[in-house]
């Protein structure tokens, strides 16, 4: 029997370290809401029976591993929760939604180069989205910055009407269509994604010089035909023999679009980008190296995004995400 009543619903948000309460916050700031909407903050693996979805928020994405690790049984009720059963079979979890801002995209991440360099087992990762992140890849603390994105798409449910919702300001002029300010704080970048991946996102970028080593290093690797889960950082100096220091060449050598992939269907939202210009951060690498780097991917009920919606005063993506999760959720209930 189909429940013909709006169902309330609870979002969970990692809170191991990082921006967990600004999530919150963002989420109990949407009003008018047609579901009475609740958070709690996610520190124990039992926490996740009471949820219908997930955040995994901005911060350092060595830290969470780090903790998530040694937090007993947290991280492989995370991969649980978001790959399901070991057949990959998201009915275990009730195809429950996930989202990761920034660190929390790296972790939902299949792939990922510049991890740490003191961190014997490299990046830990929870996986589910086959993308490949670079960390870091605008920089250092110095290097934060904000730029017009994509918007996120409109609710397939239709269950928001953004044009016609005040939410005490926390809106963009404009409505659903207008750019997106996204906030990169140490940000990580999307450097491939997979055929099943939608592209949500791109903008236009120089990687910062220790990036752009990186990125150097992992074309090496791939025009050597190697498969590339993790690799670590890359020195960016070059010592000579005479005792002096410089700073290594990081021109790359391919074009921005060759280390991309697009499917067909991500033509209309990657056409949507509104910022075309090369974006010069502080500590950028040399040369013509701006490429054309992924910032929002949706692969089914996963979410990632590069940057911090929770900072912005824009409740756009916090609105889709809670789409999401009440369409999931009226999808569960509609076979009870």
């Amino acid at each position: 029997m189909t429940n013909s009543n709006p169902p309330s619903i609870t979002i969970g948000v990692l809170a191991l370290q990082g921006a967990f309460e600004e999530h919150q916050r963002a989420i109990e700031s949407i009003n008018n809401s047609p579901v009475p909407i609740s958070t709690i903050q996610i520190r124990s693996p039992h926490q996740l029976s009471q949820i219908d979805g997930i955040i995994l928020p901005g911060g350092e994405s060595t830290a969470m591993g780090l903790i998530g690790d040694s937090t007993d049984g947290l991280w492989d009720a995370l991969k649980n929760f978001v790959h399901g059963d070991d057949d990959g079979n998201n009915n275990n979890n009730n195809n429950k939604p996930t989202w990761g801002t920034c660190a929390g995209m790296i972790l939902l991440a299949e792939r990922c180069v510049g991890t740490s360099a003191v961190i014997t087992k490299g990046q830990s990762l929870i996986g589910g989205v086959d993308i490949l992140v670079c960390r870091n890849y605008f920089g250092s603390q110095i290097s934060s910055f904000e730029m017009n994105t994509p918007p996120p798409p409109k609710p397939s449910s239709g269950w928001w009407d953004h044009s016609n919702n005040d939410n005490d300001g926390k809106t963009n002029e404009g409505g659903n269509n207008a750019p997106f300010p996204g906030v990169f704080i140490r940000a990580p970048a999307i450097l491939t994604a997979g055929p099943d991946v939608q592209v949500l996102g791109k903008v236009v970028a120089a990687p910062c010089r220790a990036a752009a080593v990186v990125l150097r290093e992992l074309e090496n690797k791939i025009a050597a035909g190697e498969n590339v889960v993790q690799m670590g950082v890359v020195d960016a100096l070059e010592r000579e023999a005479g005792g002096g220091i410089t700073y290594s060449d990081v021109r790359l050598h391919n074009k921005k679009e060759d280390m991309t992939t697009t499917s067909a269907t991500d033509v209309t939202k990657a056409d949507m980008t509104t910022s075309n210009e090369c974006l010069d951060l502080p500590g950028a690498s040399d040369g013509s190296n701006a490429r054309e780097v992924i910032c929002a991917v949706q692969k089914g009920n996963i979410l990632c995004t590069a940057f911090h919606p929770e900072i912005a005063d824009d409740l756009r993506w916090h609105e889709y995400f809670v789409g999401m999760v009440l369409e999931a959720k009226k999808q569960r209930e509609s076979y009870c």
